[in-house]
């Protein structure tokens, strides 16, 4: 659990005990609401750019058909290769 061994656990737990005493069932459920808050938030806005890069992942390829009627769409430009030219062996001299 998130790297921690069992004595690291157990000095968290003791330093809990100190700081809250009796409030801490009530800090603990408030930090586990505070936890799923967190991850419908997080699964939300996940949905949210999902589907957001699906609208425009759509509208792209709605751009490159109107291109042009028999293309391909834009080609990515990329940085070319081009292999060095054989050096001209000369005979020594």
């Amino acid at each position: 659990m998130f790297g921690l061994g069992p004595v690291e656990i157990v000095v968290i737990g003791a330093i809990a005990v100190m700081l809250y005493g009796k409030r801490l069932p009530e800090v603990g459920k408030s930090v586990g609401q505070g936890i799923g808050e967190l991850r419908k938030q997080m699964a939300s806005l996940s949905r949210e750019m999902d589907l957001a890069g699906h609208i425009d992942g759509s509208a792209a390829k709605r751009t490159s058909r109107r291109i042009g009627a028999g293309d391909e769409g834009p080609q990515a430009a990329g940085p070319r290769f081009d292999p060095p030219a054989p050096a001209e062996e000369t005979a020594p001299s």
